[in-house]
């Protein structure tokens, strides 16, 4: 499972499997916004998934 989470300057994608993260590019942002459309929401702050298509997901 992963998760992203959106801070004020910058989102992150977290792997719970194994804890490792990184931060996400402007691009990879605009990405995911698109395939998880809740994150547009001021109020959403971290958004849970099984698989991302949006994006690259290293092991």
């Amino acid at each position: 499972m992963f998760y992203i989470k959106k801070f004020v300057t910058y989102w992150a994608i977290y792997n719970c499997a194994n804890g490792a993260s990184r931060l996400l590019t402007t691009r990879e942002q605009e990405a995911v916004a698109r395939e998880f459309p809740e994150l547009a929401c001021r109020q959403v702050v971290m958004v849970y998934f099984a698989t991302v298509n949006s994006i690259k997901l290293m092991p």
